[in-house]
C-alpha cells in the first residue's frame, strides 16, 4: 500500500520523526508541490509520475538525511508500482566502478557494507549512512547501483584545460559535450556557480567552473543513457544534488540530447526557506535566475534546514581561499 497524506501538516510522508532541526513547523515540510502550479499532489500521485518515467531525477541537499529519506522513499514507491530501475549516483565515480560491481556480486553484499567497499569515507562526502536508506531500498529490490561522475581529478583537470583536452574528441559527443549551452542557459549557470560561490570568485575562474559543472551533468546523462540501453531496462533513477537535477540546464538538458524520446521526471528536494509563505504561488518555487520558462523542478518535495547559518560566513575562510587560488579580488558582493 501506498502511505497517503501525513495527517498532521508537516509530518514526513514516510513517517517518523525529522532529522533536520530547523524549520520543522513550516506548514510546507514533508509536503510534494507541483512545481508549475504549487498545487499539493498525494504520494499516490507522485508514484505514477514517477513510475510512468524513463528518467526519474531525485535532487538533495547533500548533509541533510531526510532529503536521504525522502529520496529512498521516493525509490520505494517506484518499485512498490512495479518498477525495477537502475540506480545511478552522482557520488560514485568511474574509478570506483570495479570494486563497487564486484561488491553488488557478493551474497552478502548489504547497504551497510556497500559504503566502505568503494572507500566512501575517503571520497569527501557527507557519511555513507545519511545515504545508506537509498541503498537499502535498492538491494532488497535486487536494483543495479551504477556509478554516475566521474573521478575528482577528471573533472579538475577538465576545469583546468578544458573538456575536449581531457576527454578527448571521441568523449564529447556520449556526454553531449559537443552540444552548446545556449547563452542564456550559460549565464544562468554562471549566475548560479556565483551566487553558491558569494560573489567570492573572480571572473576569471568561470569558464573553468562552467565546464567543470557541464562535465559533470553531461558524464550523469552518459550513464543515465547508457543504464537504460542496458538489456533488462526499466528505467533510470539518479541521486544527485539538486543543481544537477533541475531540467533548465542540467543533467536533464544533456539527456535530451542523448536520449530524447524518454520521459523525465524531475523532483528538487529543498529545505524550506526562512521567507516561503505557506501557500506558494508558482513563481515562489522557482530560483530568482530562472523567473521564465519552465520551472526548474516538475516536483517540489521541501524538507527543514540543517541549520540557519548564513553559508557565506560558514563557508567564509574556504571560499577566501578559493579566490586567492584564482588571483584574489572579489567578482561581486557576497550573497
Amino acid at each position: 500500500m501506498l502511505a497517503a497524506l501525513p495527517a498532521a501538516a508537516g509530518a514526513p510522508p514516510w513517517g517518523g520523526p525529522w532529522q533536520a532541526p530547523v524549520r520543522t513547523d513550516h506548514p510546507l515540510v514533508g509536503r510534494i508541490l507541483d512545481a508549475r502550479t504549487a498545487a499539493p499532489v498525494a504520494p499516490a500521485a507522485v508514484a505514477e509520475r514517477l513510475a510512468g518515467a524513463r528518467f526519474v531525477l531525485l535532487g538533495e541537499v547533500h548533509d541533510n538525511a531526510d532529503a536521504h529519506a525522502a529520496q529512498a522513499w521516493l525509490l520505494g514507491r517506484m518499485v512498490e508500482a512495479g518498477r525495477r530501475p537502475a540506480v545511478v549516483m552522482e557520488m560514485l565515480d568511474a574509478a570506483q566502478a570495479d570494486p563497487l560491481a564486484a561488491y553488488l556480486a557478493r551474497a552478502d553484499a548489504s547497504a551497510a557494507g556497500l559504503g566502505p567497499a568503494v572507500d566512501w569515507a575517503a571520497s569527501g562526502w557527507p557519511d555513507w549512512a545519511l545515504y545508506q536508506p537509498i541503498a537499502a531500498v535498492a538491494l532488497d529490490a535486487g536494483l543495479p547501483i551504477l556509478p554516475g561522475n566521474l573521478p575528482t581529478e577528471t573533472v579538475r583537470r577538465v576545469g583546468a584545460e578544458g573538456a575536449a583536452a581531457v576527454l578527448g574528441a571521441d568523449g564529447l559527443a556520449p556526454r553531449a559535450l559537443d552540444a552548446p549551452l545556449p547563452d542564456a542557459l550559460r549565464a544562468d549557470l554562471a549566475a548560479e556557480i556565483m551566487t553558491g560561490h558569494c560573489g567570492m570568485l573572480p571572473e576569471s575562474a568561470l569558464p573553468g567552473m562552467i565546464a567543470a559543472q557541464r562535465a559533470r551533468d553531461g558524464e550523469m546523462a552518459r550513464a543515465m543513457a547508457a543504464a537504460a540501453d542496458r538489456p533488462d531496462d526499466d528505467g533510470v533513477v539518479l541521486i544527485a544534488g539538486n543543481g544537477h537535477v533541475r531540467a533548465d540546464r542540467a543533467v536533464p538538458w544533456y539527456l535530451d540530447h542523448l536520449a530524447p524520446d524518454g520521459a523525465v521526471v524531475t523532483v528538487g528536494i529543498l529545505e524550506v526557506p526562512p521567507d516561503m509563505p505557506p501557500d506558494p504561488a508558482p513563481a515562489d518555487l522557482r530560483d530568482t535566475a530562472a523567473d521564465a520558462g519552465p520551472p526548474p523542478y516538475d516536483l517540489v518535495l521541501f524538507t527543514p534546514a540543517v541549520d540557519d547559518v548564513d553559508p557565506c560566513e560558514k563557508f567564509r575562510d574556504q571560499l577566501e581561499r578559493l579566490r586567492d587560488r584564482h588571483g584574489g579580488g572579489t567578482a561581486g558582493d557576497a550573497q
